[in-house]
């Protein structure tokens, strides 16, 4: 009997599949705090390394690709030799996995002005001011 009803369902299926929309593009990132979110989104946090951070300054264009070799600026790795490779490896995994960034022309035209200090760090969030090219990226809790 199921037998009978499969290509009833099949052709129900199809149809409110076909009524969903198309499943869009990224947003163009159009402001420091869009910025942070879209580099948030491509940090994972490796387990175990509680309390260490990674700093970083590098330029963009003006279409969103980092210019050069981003220069670390800081670093304060917490745990075991293996714990503090991780960390800093999926530091630079995040870099590499969102850069270039789909900018607005307009913000592009900011990003190819200014400096990026970008900050991954691993502790429990505090204030940050997140308006400008000072970027801090906390954890998630």
């Amino acid at each position: 009997m199921a037998n009978r009803f499969a290509p009833l369902l099949l052709a129900a299926l199809i149809a409110v599949l076909s009524d969903l929309p198309a499943r869009s593009q990224p947003a163009f990132v159009n402001n420091w705090a869009e910025f942070r979110n879209a580099v948030a989104a491509c940090w994972t946090v490796p387990p175990g390394t509680e309390g260490s951070l990674i700093a970083y300054r590098f330029g963009l264009d003006k279409t969103g690709a980092i210019r050069g070799k981003p220069l670390t600026t800081a670093r304060q790795l917490v745990g075991d030799h293996d714990a503090r490779r991780r960390y800093e490896e999926a530091a630079s995994a995040a870099l590499s996995r969102c850069f270039p960034l789909k900018v607005t022309p307009a913000f592009g035209a900011i990003l190819g002005e200014s400096p990026i200090y970008l900050r991954f760090v691993n502790t429990p969030p505090t204030a940050a001011y997140q308006i400008n090219n000072n970027v801090t990226i906390f954890a998630p809790q």
